[in-house]
């Protein structure tokens, strides 16, 4: 499993085409964007590296995007997402008190 988010730039007078054409990119979700500032978030949920790349060419290549910046990936594959799960196994504790995130990608946008 690969996931990943990007931070893409739209052309204001076309937001709402970009739009649609970026939720019928398989693989592809925006679950967030502020179309005054022609700002989207993107999640791209693949099983590979190649449908993840793919993806992000597709949103690259969207007419009206001015720029699609990846901003996070993870990728099950990655030999370092293993010591990730070690190093929260060891925040945790032994009461496995979850760790949780409590940032919020609206924060980016400002």
């Amino acid at each position: 499993m690969n996931i990943s988010s990007v931070i893409i730039k739209v052309d204001l007078e076309h937001f709402e085409d970009v739009l649609e054409a970026l939720r019928l990119i398989p693989h592809v979700e925006v679950p967030i964007f502020d179309q005054k500032k022609g700002i989207a978030i993107a999640l791209i949920e693949a099983q590979s590296v190649q449908e993840e790349l793919g993806a992000n060419r597709q949103i690259e290549a969207t007419p009206g995007v001015i720029s699609a910046h990846m901003h996070y990936s993870y990728s099950e594959d990655d030999p370092q997402a293993q010591e990730l799960q070690e190093i929260v196994k060891q925040i945790e504790g032994e009461d496995n008190t979850p760790v949780r995130y409590r940032g919020d990608v609206r924060n980016w946008m400002d």
